[in-house]
């Protein structure tokens, strides 16, 4: 790919608004008088601005105390300023445009050598906008970290504003693994947010569809995306359970129908529907099987894309994604009309385009004079596009790379960037090199956002910090607003404001790097800490919202804990996600709600434990761990101190497993009449046996 650069125009300079007609007469008179190389002659031509009315600014600026100034290493008290100031520091005009010639212009790099990339992307868009077309557009994007899986997957997202669609994103968590449907429910839940600010027209529309079809269901997709209330304009509650949701099936079913019907009435409004789910290589089963449900939905005739990306070196032949893959051919294989499925895997940058994007960021179009610059760059980085971006800030924060104002151009020793690199190896390095430069408050702040996941508002890190900052704030120094934190972290582009009160890490790695700022002995104790002060602060509403992050947290620092109030929270995210039938988070919940009681539990908090038992038991009877099951169950109904009555659902597991994993219906039956006759309705065997093997037969 080739690059093009064009030197700014005369107009897009913008002159300090208090620059006087005299001062620039002045100036005028100064400049003609000193000679000027042909380089600086070419300068004036082009830009309308000399070295000598940029040092006369500077002057002015030195006195200002926003202005940014960088001493250099390794050289004499040369200043170079780094930021020079914009006519909108003075001016209330929003039209006036900033001078950035003295900035890494991180815009202009795009996404070089992605070209086929993008056209398969275009493609797969032109097929899902043909007229009448039904068929489902899936994009699986793999590749190793920073390498722009998900900067390509936005290039869809130019498309939708000529659309009356929606682009709406969700991101799996590393170190909130933990929560079922995460990425699921953000994706919605921004969807969700969309709807409200549209009006009570659209929200009354789709509440009425919604109530039409799953009536008090309703409460199933709440649960799943909590932003949903909103949309229905009131509290949901949840009814009674009926009979047919005793079993794990039945509730499995119930919740994927109540999915798809939400997916349609949202798809008929929004549309095209783009999903694009970031990191799946963390996802959990129950997402994974969320993706199939609704490509495989023949009732929704609306264009949907699902966009996928992950890391290829996270996933092998054994992982769950690449069999929700494999799933995902056999679906196209049999049925090309219902999905389009396509796959892609992006690589490194090679020399070429490492010197094409460092050409780009410095607005140089000579390639020659960048390549030896380039070549380090791609030896430090062996080209992956992230890691490369993060290495040219560090050289510029460090002084090896500067804009010199006098030539108007930036400079750089290649000599001293080789030498002073060459401990570098990772891009979580380099971030942590640069983090640990900031101060102690600032550095305790990335810390807390890091223990809060992918993303978070402003309430829970302000809840967190007004407890934790006063470890890396000294008593004699003035504190810092969170508000004016979360600023020098989107200003240092660790975090991006996504929506209002709503910040998002830029990238895993620089979350990563902040949870590396923690000491690695004490990292579970102070993620757990964090979670103790969301338990403890957080509104019941709130917590409600929060429970599996709450809990995950908790979880993090239990070995040999014995705590009846993080056993609670464990059992309140067990029903959650039972409630939602994600059936495997809901077995890890409940088993550590187990390893937190005490060892006379069932004299001590005989309710509780029989509530972890019994979920614990149905779950892993539900995922086919028979044994597991059999443990559970055999200390359940073990207990002489509780009734037959409260035993009910781990006698509805053993049923559940004999008839329906094991076809032993006489055992069942017989089970059955035992529990029965211990409840006071006793029938007798030989009749009701005869007439079972009847049936049977």
């Amino acid at each position: 790919p080739s690059c093009n650069f064009e030197r700014r125009r005369p107009s897009q300079v913008i002159p300090t608004p208090k620059e006087t007609a005299q001062q620039k007469e002045h100036n005028h008179n100064n400049q003609s008088t000193m000679p000027r190389t042909a380089e600086q002659q070419n300068a004036k031509s082009h830009l309308d601005f000399t070295a000598e009315e940029a040092h006369n600014k500077g002057s002015s600026i030195e006195k200002s105390a926003t202005s940014k100034f960088s001493i250099r290493k390794g050289r004499s008290t040369e200043r170079i300023i780094k930021s020079l100031p914009d006519a909108t520091n003075n001016s209330k005009d929003k039209n006036t445009k900033e001078w950035t010639i003295n900035k890494l212009q991180f815009n202009a790099v795009g996404l070089l050598g992605r070209n086929d990339k993008i056209n398969t992307l275009n493609a797969c868009w032109n097929r899902m906008m043909q007229p009448d077309q039904q068929t489902k557009e899936v994009v699986m994007i793999s590749g190793y970290s920073g390498t722009g899986k998900t900067t390509l997957a936005f290039q869809v997202k130019k498309k939708i504003k000529n659309e009356r669609g929606a682009f709406v994103t969700g991101k799996f968590d590393q170190y909130n693994s933990g929560k079922p449907l995460s990425a699921i429910s953000q994706a919605f839940g921004e969807l969700c947010r969309m709807i409200v600010k549209k009006g009570a027209t659209l929200c009354k529309e789709i509440e009425d569809v919604l109530r039409a079809e799953l009536q008090s269901e309703v409460y199933l997709l709440t649960q799943l995306v909590p932003d949903l209330k909103d949309v229905i304009n009131q509290e949901t509650r949840h009814t009674k359970k009926t009979s047919d949701e005793k079993t794990s099936e039945a509730r499995q079913l119930k919740l994927n129908y109540a999915f798809r019907v939400f997916v349609r009435a949202m798809n008929f409004h929004f549309s095209p529907l783009v999903l694009c789910l970031d990191d799946l290589q963390w996802a959990d089963t129950s997402s994974l099987d969320i993706i199939e449900l609704l490509v495989s939905d023949v009732q929704n005739r609306c264009s949907l894309m699902i966009i996928g990306c992950y890391r290829s070196n996270e996933v092998d032949g054994t992982h769950m994604l690449s069999g929700s893959i494999d799933a995902l051919s056999e679906i196209q294989k049999n049925n090309n009309e219902l999905l389009n499925l396509t796959q892609m895997e992006l690589g490194n940058l090679g020399r070429e385009e490492v010197n094409q994007a460092i050409m780009a960021l410095l607005s140089i179009d000579d390639a020659l004079r960048t390549e030896g610059l380039a070549s380090i760059c791609y030896r430090r980085t062996l080209g992956n596009p992230f890691f490369l971006l993060e290495f040219v800030k560090l050289l510029e924060e460090e002084g090896l790379l500067h804009f010199h104002l006098g030539l108007f151009r930036w400079e750089w020793n290649e000599e001293d960037i080789g030498s002073r690199t060459e401990s570098t190896e990772n891009v979580v390095d380099l971030l942590q090199q640069k983090m640990v430069k900031l101060s102690a408050e600032v550095q305790g702040f990335l810390q807390c956002a890091a223990c809060l996941g992918a993303s978070f508002d402003v309430e829970t890190i302000e809840i967190v910090w007004q407890h934790k900052k006063m470890t890396y704030v000294d008593s004699s120094e003035a504190e810092t607003g969170t508000e004016e934190l979360l600023m020098t972290m989107v200003e240092e582009n660790y975090l991006e404001n996504r929506e209002k009160n709503n910040y998002r890490w830029i990238h895993d790695k620089i979350q990563l790097a902040a949870s590396s700022l923690i000491e690695e002995e004490s990292r579970a104790s102070f993620r757990c800490s964090i979670g103790e002060i969301l338990y403890q602060e957080l509104s019941e509403n709130k917590l409600e919202a929060c429970l599996f992050e709450v809990a995950n947290l908790l979880n993090t620092d239990i070995t040999g804990v014995t705590n009846i109030e993080y056993a609670k929270i464990n059992l309140m995210a067990a029903e959650k996600a039972r409630d939602i039938s994600v059936f495997d988070k809901c077995s890890n919940y409940a088993s550590k709600g187990i390893s937190m009681l005490p060892s006379d539990k069932w004299d001590s908090h005989p309710d509780l434990a029989v509530k972890l038992y019994s979920l614990a038991a149905e779950t892993e009877g539900f995922l086919g761990r028979h044994s597991q099951m059999e443990i559970y169950c055999r200390e359940v109904l073990a207990q002489k101190s509780i009734s037959t009555l409260q035993k009910k659902n781990v006698y509805l597991a053993k049923l559940d497993r004999m008839a329906n994993a094991e076809l032993r219906y006489d055992d069942a039956c017989r089970l059955c009449l035992t529990v029965l006759k211990e409840l006071g309705c006793g029938f007798p065997r030989g009749g009701v046996m005869g007439l079972m093997k009847a049936v049977v037969s």
